[in-house]
């Protein structure tokens, strides 16, 4: 940080809340946006007064960096570009830093919020593999028997489910077989 701020004149906190350019390689309309340092102002479809604004934000920055800006609009932009990428890696280096700080809480704290998470997946997960499983065993029980009545596979399902999966002869579970409103 001390020798960005040497080569720079400015603190880094300075820099970044005063600079309006983007810095964004992953922006789709990066070459379109007259605000984004890829802007292409080469293009034929620019307007005169999008390259002047685009021409007038670059050299801000370079002074607002104390770098220089001296030569054609290509090499400010290739100056400036060099020292955005600088200023994002440090930008991501001190967020590292400040969540090292935080301790250990704050990775446990995610860690635990993380959890509920991965456990309510893992239930749906296992009530959508149920689900497909009972509507294939529906559909070949139709297709042998060549009824559209379900009602006594249905019932069988329901009793399984109830006594011998989730519950016990003596204590059966309640449990519904997931039909639609058609009962299909």
């Amino acid at each position: 940080m001390a020798e960005y701020e040497r080569a720079c004149g400015n603190q880094f906190e300075t820099v970044i809340k005063e600079s309006e350019i983007i810095y964004n390689p992953t922006e789709v309309g990066r070459f379109g946006n007259k605000s984004n340092i890829d802007f292409d102002y080469s293009s034929d479809e620019n307007q005169e007064l999008d390259i002047i604004f685009f021409n007038s934000l670059v050299n801000k920055e370079l002074r607002l960096r104390k770098l220089p800006y001296t030569g054609n609009l290509e090499e400010h932009v290739q100056r400036l570009k060099t020292h955005l990428l600088v200023e994002q890696k440090m930008g991501r280096m001190k967020e590292a830093i400040m969540r090292t700080e935080e301790g250990k809480e704050a990775a446990l704290m995610l860690i635990k919020q993380a959890i509920p998470c991965i456990m309510h997946f893992e239930n749906r997960g296992g009530e959508k593999i149920g689900t497909v499983l009972l509507s294939i065993g529906a559909n070949k029980y139709q297709q042998n028997s060549r009824t559209e009545n379900l009602k006594r596979c249905v019932e069988r399902i329901e009793e399984l489910v109830r006594k011998r999966i989730l519950g016990t002869n003596t204590r059966p579970k309640q449990w519904r077989f997931p039909l639609n409103d058609q009962k299909k």
